[in-house]
């Protein structure tokens, strides 16, 4: 087997393939005999067919079939053997000149760049600290979880705090019921910035068992389609006000939620916020670390591998987008991925620029992994996700995960490696 390497740019290679006559007949010898067992042709016993038969009903599948075992038993050895890594997969033609034949493969690969000096870095740390008012602000948060809802009077109008549960039905300005924008029973919280303004202030006020009609006009970028640009008239009833009672923050209130005393609480929730901000803070120093390594050194993105990328982080996307709304027609669809694209390929840019410099460097320094370690990390997934540990592992198998499980694992590696060998400096 010939193999040659042409580089085409910084990140696409291309290999040629030729195949010598005696490995193109040996694949050729095994579709006729494949064809030999299964055709059944007038006139000819199974398996007895000749070769010259079977050649005049099967040429095309024979020739089509020879191309895919080309590649399916040679590409592997041949990349070994050019010495080259796609990082996505190769776009594969094939040769039919005179007295030869095979394939070429135009491969992107990771650009060969030197590395910038990565040791030493200098990174800014904040000091970790709690305060008063971010205590005093995750109390009242826990106080809100644990509020009663009380049902209020029905002489008292609904005010900012209250739960009320509306009933409604919108009307267009010809006055038809809009049969998309109905409910029986839809709770709102006021005083949240979910609620649109003007039907907010009609709501203020109003006491349980009121009708009001509310107008309200939709601007043409509104989300749903079916009312953008429109006014609709609901025909809004309240059906019942609860307001909130918050407890009081004493010992009583620890206990009930299983802590001995009131400073035993306080005692757990800073030690809850610390840890939460060293998690920020750890993600802001490998922000700075990244970000601090890809403007040291210019590294040519491979297109079609970052369009790859881009679609993923579109595709991901969507789908949690999707799952907090079931109302997206095809144009708000087509839309959302416009802006999805537009928003995430400067991020997948440096992403992949990320990858490339992180995976270089774990080559330098020797960093590596063993099995046990990705065997550990989809343990904590499974502990993670309450699952057993051999379903997810099934999963990760069964989807092709592991290989990418192992290149973010080489690359945390990377990364705690650039922060044990930088410079930190405490922010003043």
């Amino acid at each position: 087997m010939k193999v040659e390497v042409t580089n085409l740019d910084q990140v696409r290679k291309k290999v040629e393939v030729i195949l010598p006559e005696e490995k193109l007949k040996e694949l050729e010898n095994e579709i006729y005999d494949e064809l030999k067992k299964q055709a059944k042709i007038r006139g000819f016993r199974p398996g007895k067919t000749p070769k010259s038969i079977l050649t005049a009903y099967y040429k095309d599948y024979v020739e089509d079939e020879l191309k895919k075992r080309m590649v399916q038993n040679t590409m592997g050895e041949a990349l070994a053997q050019a010495e080259v890594a796609p990082v996505t997969e190769p776009y594969v033609d094939f040769i039919e000149a005179e007295g030869q034949q095979g394939y070429t493969m135009e491969c992107e690969v990771e650009p060969e760049i030197e590395l910038p000096e990565y040791k030493g870095m200098e990174i800014e740390v904040s000091k970790i600290a709690v305060s008063d008012e971010e205590m005093q602000e995750r109390i009242e948060r826990l106080r809100n979880m644990h509020a009663e809802m009380k049902m209020k009077d029905e002489t008292s109008g609904a005010e900012k705090g209250d739960f009320v549960i509306v009933k409604y039905q919108g009307f267009s300005e010809d006055g038809k019921p809009v049969n998309e924008v109905a409910t029986e029973g839809y709770p709102l919280e006021l005083g949240t910035t979910t609620l649109l303004p003007e039907f907010e202030a009609a709501l203020t006020g109003m006491k349980a068992g009121e009708e009001k009609d509310v107008p309200i006009s939709f601007p043409e970028d509104y989300p749903d389609a079916s009312i953008a640009s429109q006014t609709i008239v609901f025909r809004v009833t309240v059906k019942e006000i609860r307001e909130k009672k918050l407890p009081e923050v004493n010992d009583e209130f620890a206990k009930d939620l299983s802590f001995d005393t009131l400073d035993a609480l306080k005692e757990s929730i800073r030690g809850e916020i610390e840890k939460e901000k060293e998690g920020a803070e750890k993600r802001n120093v490998v922000q700075q670390l990244v970000s601090g390594l890809i403007s040291k050194v210019e590294v040519p993105v491979p297109p079609k591998y970052l369009e790859k990328k881009v679609e993923g982080m579109v595709e991901d996307a969507k789908m949690r987008f999707k799952s907090q709304s079931q109302r997206l027609g095809p144009d708000e669809e087509k839309a959302l991925e416009e802006n999805l694209r537009k928003e995430f390929e400067p991020r997948a840019v440096d992403r992949v620029k990320a990858e490339i410099l992180l995976a270089k460097i774990a080559k330098k320094e020797g960093i590596t992994l063993n099995e046990e370690e990705v065997f550990d990390k989809i343990k904590k997934f499974a502990e993670e996700s309450k699952q057993p540990f051999s379903e997810v592992l099934q999963f990760y198998r069964q989807y092709n995960l592991i290989g990418g499980l192992r290149q973010n694992i080489i690359e945390e590696k990377a990364v705690d490696f650039l922060r044990e060998h930088a410079v930190m400096k405490e922010k003043e």
